[in-house]
């Protein structure tokens, strides 16, 4: 920490005399140029290696910022440069010039200046925390970590040459049509499990941080694999660290100096050399899988590799409509470095000037190029807002579990923050327009005409969606009724209603005279058959018959003990008992089959949900139930199954017994659904009030809806 930091982290505010200049700017020695072609013009690349900062200059652009030598004044300058190019420049152009390669920091500074300018900065965002300009952006934030260009020197040292051998890179690529062999081979099966590795809604929080993991490990070798390829051909690598796109985390790498120190193929090759490593561990990931017992953790893991890396790296990374790999080296390659900055902003000048007729200068463009960034503004403009509507809408679906429909406002308040450049521009075409255009009409003032655009999105946008009244019950996944095997009288009851009970538990136990003569008449009559055997071996008599007869009588003794055994109700399952009072069951003689407890596996879980008869007609096929269970904070939504059978009335206590004859209760048709493993596993029989989510509609469109539906039912 220099005398600037250290004051800047213990006073407020510090008054300072600004030191004024005593030499003419110099251009800092220390820059790297490189002369190339861009766009069929040639250029000279320019890059201040101490704050990383690379820009591009025109012929006559850098053989103006060689004139400032330290010696030259601005006039001079002036005159120096008119001379040689023969173009008239004023010292005020000269000076503004030089103030923007001063932003750039492309002039030598003395120590002394170096402190005052830190200082300067210092000041400013300390200025912009006080009035809270913050420049943090939702959808594209980076923290630099570290300096990985001592790593990436020892690396190449060690495995550079390696590496990059013609001998390796054919390895490689004999390694890519293997793998694409597989994928083609065992695409049933890879196919659907790479849509279903990245479905968040069905994985648990252990996978989401193995997840995660793997991706971060994963992104670490593929940042790794651009440094180290940009090191090889010649090139710095000062900062590597964490990025957020639209608050997804992962890896980036500056590997700006490729552009400095390498030819065209090296800088495809840098580009390229992420995918590239990521294809490699895919192909290794499935050499493991193939080869390995299905039962083995690494199996598992390999396998997971290869959907983290294979067909999805190529989908990812290569889509040139986001400032991913694919991006830069379809600019690269084209010679279209700033491509998404310069197709939007030739469209929204054409538009402004063209369309609206704003006094705006729409950037000149060679002809051939038009339609390549007219189509690729249109294109990459749609699919960044395609992604942000997913990401926003994958926010609300998490956020509406915990807070419902106000799950809305925090995500509300990230779209602003997100959009929140894109609105302040869309706010200054808007007041441009309105004062070149409309400005004389009254009837179109601001405060108006944005009152009645508010009115009329109140009115006619569909943002209020339909919700009808429900009522829902928890039931068990799987029930029985438990039946006397045999008439008898009920002696014991050994549970009560909701009490769970473990498989081969005893409930209850019966007494039966029917089964009681069964058991002595069998025993008496295996003991007589008996007797007959042995009397027939005595006397040396045929014992073919009293054989027959004994194992008649055995058997009989058999089914009357296991008659005997079936008195005693067990439970066949864990489960929970769901009979109101079993213990009422106590004394009454129940016949043959007769029903004595209701048992539930203590499994899965269903929901039955009461809906209206009047709600029928304004339920969609795709509604949604949503309800909230006991001791719970979070909403449980889910798919409404289509309701069926005959109407039911509501099972008792979940609304008030009305005292009128005039009002009559009314008659509910029934959905029943699975209850989601989210849930939980809530007592059986909870119940209470549930709402149906349907459509969305407008103000307008429900008040049309209501006058039809009276006009139908009363009039028609």
């Amino acid at each position: 920490m220099n005398l600037a930091e250290a004051l800047d982290s213990v006073l407020p505010e510090i008054p300072k005399t600004r030191l004024e200049l005593t030499h003419p700017p110099l251009l800092d020695p220390d820059l790297v140029v490189r002369e190339d072609t861009l766009d069929g013009e040639p250029i000279f690349a320019v890059m201040q290696r101490r704050g990383a900062i690379f820009c591009r200059l025109t012929p006559v652009q850098w053989e103006l910022a060689q004139l400032f030598d330290g010696e030259r004044s601005y006039e001079e300058v002036a005159e120096e440069h008119q001379a040689r190019s023969r173009v008239a420049m004023s010292a005020a152009e000269v000076r503004a010039f030089a103030e923007n390669l001063d932003e750039l920091q492309f002039f030598y500074k003395s120590p002394q200046e170096k402190n005052l300018a830190l200082s300067q900065k210092l000041s400013a965002q300390r200025q912009r925390r006080a009035g809270g300009g913050t420049k943090f952006n939702l959808a594209h934030t980076t923290f630099s970590a570290w300096d990985p260009d001592r790593y990436l020197t020892w690396l190449d040292r060690k495995i550079g040459n390696f590496v990059y051998s013609k001998w390796c890179i054919l390895a490689m690529v004999a390694l890519f049509a293997y793998e694409a062999t597989v994928f083609i081979t065992k695409w049933s099966m890879i196919g659907p499990d790479v849509i279903e590795y990245y479905n968040f809604r069905e994985k648990s929080f252990l996978d989401l941080a193995q997840f995660w993991f793997l991706l971060l490990v994963v992104g670490f070798f593929h940042e790794t694999a651009h440094g180290l390829t940009c090191k090889h051909f010649g090139g710095q690598v000062h900062a590597m660290g964490l990025l957020f796109l639209y608050l997804s985390p992962a890896f980036y790498v500056d590997v700006t100096e490729v552009w400095i120190s390498a030819t065209k193929a090296q800088r495809l090759a840098t580009i390229i050399a992420g995918i590239w490593i990521e294809m490699v561990l895919c192909g290794f990931a499935m050499m493991v899988w193939l080869n390995t017992a299905p039962t083995a953790w690494v199996h598992n893991f390999a396998y997971q590799v290869i959907l983290m890396t294979g067909l999805a790296v190529i989908v990812i990374n290569m889509n040139p409509l986001i400032k991913a790999d694919g991006y830069y080296f379809l600019t690269d390659a084209i010679g279209i470095p700033t491509l998404k900055e310069r197709s939007t902003e030739f469209l929204t000048g054409w538009f402004q000037k063209q369309v609206l007729r704003l006094p705006v200068e729409c950037p000149v463009v060679p002809r051939r190029r038009v339609a390549l960034l007219v189509a690729y503004a249109l294109i990459s403009g749609a699919y960044s807002y395609m992604i942000l509507f997913f990401v926003l809408r994958f926010g609300y679906n998490v956020a509406s579990k915990w807070l419902a429909e106000f799950a809305v406002i925090p995500i509300g308040i990230a779209t602003f923050f997100m959009l929140r450049s894109r609105l302040r521009a869309l706010g200054k075409v808007i007041r441009s327009f309105w004062v070149q255009h409309l400005s004389e009409r009254r009837f179109l003032r601001p405060i108006p005409l944005i009152s009645a655009l508010i009115l009329a999105a109140l009115v006619f946008v569909p943002i209020w969606r339909d919700r009808e009244d429900a009522w829902f019950t928890i039931e068990a996944g799987q029930s029985e009724v438990l039946h006397a095997s045999m008439a008898g009288r009920v002696d014991e009851v050994m549970v009560r209603q909701g009490d769970e009970v473990r498989a081969g538990q005893a409930l209850l136990r019966m007494s039966s005279p029917a089964g009681a003569s069964m058991q002595a008449s069998a025993a008496a009559e295996n003991s007589q058959a008996r007797f007959q055997v042995v009397r027939a071996e005595m006397r040396g008599e045929s014992a073919g018959t009293a054989a027959a007869q004994q194992n008649a009588a055995r058997n009989a003794l058999s089914q009357a003990e296991e008659a005997s055994t079936s008195l005693e109700i067990k439970a066949p399952a864990e489960g929970v008992i769901l009979t109101p009072d079993p213990e009422s069951l106590a004394g009454q003689f129940i016949g043959s089959g007769g029903p004595l407890l209701e048992f539930a596996d203590a499994g899965t879980r269903s929901v039955r949900v009461y809906i209206p008869p009047a709600a029928l007609d304004r339920i969609p096929a795709d509604a949604e139930v949503a309800f909230m269970l006991p001791g719970s904070f979070a909403v449980t939504r889910m798919k409404l199954a289509p309701p069926g059978g005959e109407s039911v009335e509501l099972p008792g206590g979940l609304v008030e017994k009305q005292k009128f004859k005039g009002v009559q209760a009314s008659l509910f048709y029934c959905s029943r659904m699975s209850l989601p493993a989210s849930a939980g596993s809530p007592p059986l029989g909870v119940a209470g009030q549930a709402q149906i989510l349907g459509t969305r509609h407008s103000l307008a469109a429900r008040s049309i809806r209501e006058i039809s539906d009276l006009v139908h039912a009363h009039a028609w």
